[in-house]
């Protein structure tokens, strides 16, 4: 059995349960300060589900929730005033989820703790396209890793690919992932994201996706930009 082999890897798409009621439609996402702020930052509060597909006998596939997070957004507006660009400007993630696995007399349980971010660069992880109020990524999320800790108990703690018995320490280095959309609510305040694949393993067997959702809790006007390097 070799569902737990890659918690590492899973552990990087770790986001939080979906308790943040999300509008469905779309939005003019950052619209209230588009007539006199040409750049504006918003942060949400996120929610996420972690979804797991593909693991040995199946034994570990479902659907989890994790902890609390959230997320910053920089929107531009062009001098057209109608094309904007959005930019990932951070995402943290406390997150804690438990996998457990059983298949005839294996027996496995895995607690992730774990800190996620993004790269930390000042023209932002991620650049996309904001198109009928939605935002559309353009790029890859850059820096994207977790720090913290797994703990195992069962018969299959420290073999097939499984963390050792107790606790053990998660570092994570970063990787490029690949965000879908952000669907924004009619409002602009609230979005979504469907699940979007953010690991993959062949041995073991197993692939990752995670969904998000998020609620503005922040707005501000940019009004000096920092020119990068």
């Amino acid at each position: 059995m070799t569902t737990f082999g890659s918690m590492k890897r899973i552990a990087s798409g770790a986001g939080v349960a979906l308790a943040i009621a999300v509008g469905s439609g779309t939005s003019q996402a950052a619209d209230a300060d588009e007539d006199r702020c040409s750049v504006s930052d918003v942060d949400y509060a996120v929610a996420g589900n972690l979804l797991l597909r593909d693991t040995q006998f199946g034994a570990a596939n479902g659907v989890y929730p994790l902890g609390a997070g959230k997320v910053r957004l920089r929107f531009e507006t062009e001098a057209d005033g109608r094309s904007r660009e959005a930019r990932l400007m951070s995402y943290d993630l406390e997150s804690q989820f438990t996998v457990k696995a059983s298949f005839a007399l294996w027996s496995t349980k895995v607690v992730t703790r774990s800190h996620t971010s993004v790269a930390d660069t000042c023209d932002g992880a991620a650049r996309g396209t904001v198109r009928h109020g939605d935002v559309v990524w353009d790029t890859k999320v850059d820096g994207y890793h977790s720090d913290g800790t797994l703990h195992c108990e069962g018969n299959v703690c420290g073999n097939f690919g499984a963390p050792p018995a107790g606790s053990s320490p998660l570092h994570e280095p970063p990787v490029a992932v690949t965000f879908k959309p952000f669907h924004f609510s009619p409002d602009g305040r609230t979005f979504s994201m469907d699940y979007a694949q953010v690991s993959h393993s062949d041995s073991p067997r197993q692939t990752a996706y995670l969904a998000l959702a998020g609620r503005e809790v922040k707005r501000s006007c940019v009004t000096q930009l920092v020119a990068c390097q």
